[in-house]
């Protein structure tokens, strides 16, 4: 239930669909008799998309989540098992049209995933990600992203042995919630959590909430948000729309019990 919900809440709170919803009712306000509160509200949407393509608004709420943790560093320490949390690693439609994987808008996890793995060749590498492909048949014929990113680990030299393919999970909670019942971690055992920087504090919180104190290993941490001018609405409304899924996101899964806290640590 709290899927569903999630999707179709998030169908509305899309910045660009919510957008076009303000515009559509800005101009039926125009051609009524409340025509003055429609002015306004059009001349804001206006004004609000062209602060967005100017200024690195979004570039700037989407900081806090990006630099909430650092970059990983690599140690003598031992480290168990590396956990890649895979939505959008691939691009699904593309993979299966040509019969393999193919990177999404989220590759660069595969990429620090794939570093860790070879610098600690001893850890376990545990891929959780259920997403299919709107249409897909459910059984064994889907063909899932964790599957797919398997198969590709395994064509790059990757031990089969050491992969662990959680596919049935549909959001970062039962990312969590599969992942560990399949891993089964023991209470001594490090393992690292990759995904991007700016998804890491509701992935870590959700892994937190089963008692599986994973350190954080994200991708594209520490990227300096600085002030640059430019012009290009796309940018600006894909990183308030990454910013907006994440927040909320992290305020929901908190009321819903999910996560015990809303901002976590390392």
């Amino acid at each position: 239930m709290f899927y569903t919900l999630a999707k179709l809440f998030w169908l509305l709170a899309n910045p660009l669909n919510m957008v076009l919803i303000l515009l559509c009712l800005g101009v039926l306000l125009l051609w009524s008799r409340w025509q003055r509160l429609g002015l306004w509200l059009v001349s804001l949407i206006a004004a609000s998309l062209l602060g967005l393509a100017i200024l690195p608004l979004g570039q700037w709420v989407l900081s806090p989540l990006n630099n909430q943790f650092a970059p990983f560093k690599l140690s003598g320490g031992d480290i168990d098992g590396i956990i890649l949390l895979s939505g959008g690693v691939v691009d699904l439609k593309t993979s299966r049209l040509i019969g393999h994987a193919v990177p999404g808008r989220a590759s660069d996890r595969l990429v620090e995933f794939m570093s860790l793995a070879k610098a600690y060749p001893g850890a376990k590498l545990l891929i959780c990600g259920g997403n299919v492909e709107p249409g897909d048949e459910l059984g064994d014929k889907r063909q899932t992203e964790a599957i797919l990113i398997a198969e590709y680990l395994i064509s790059r030299g990757l031990s089969a042995s050491r992969i662990l393919v959680e596919d049935r999970s549909r959001d970062t909670f039962e990312n969590a919630i599969l992942g560990h019942q399949l891993a089964q971690p023991g209470t001594d055992e490090r393992w690292l959590l990759v995904t991007s920087a700016w998804h890491m504090p509701r992935a870590l919180a959700s892994f937190q909430a089963q008692d599986w104190p994973v350190v954080a290993a994200p991708s594209g941490a520490g990227i300096e948000m600085g002030f640059q001018l430019r012009f290009n609405l796309h940018a600006g409304l894909k990183a308030v729309k990454f910013a907006m899924h994440e927040y909320m996101g992290l305020l929901a899964y908190r009321l819903n019990g999910r996560i015990t806290t809303i901002w976590p640590a390392s």
